[in-house]
């Protein structure tokens, strides 16, 4: 009896938008639950927590490509 392994190439890329995914979601959480007066401390108001999340979601992303 032959024993067949499949591989699968999408697995690396699969497990790194899900953990990117899991990281973005915890930093926006996290975010969303400081106050203004905190948030303006670290430069962003609410209503840039999504991109401020989403650049630096980006940024991870091309330093795990490179």
């Amino acid at each position: 009896m032959t024993q067949t392994t499949v591989s699968n190439d999408n697995t690396p890329g699969l497990f790194n938008r899900l953990t990117n995914w899991v990281q973005t979601s915890s930093a926006r959480s996290a975010l969303s639950r400081l106050d203004d007066h905190s948030l303006g401390q670290i430069g962003i108001t609410r209503s840039e927590i999504n991109d401020y999340v989403r650049s630096w979601s980006d940024k991870s992303e091309q330093d795990n490509v490179a």
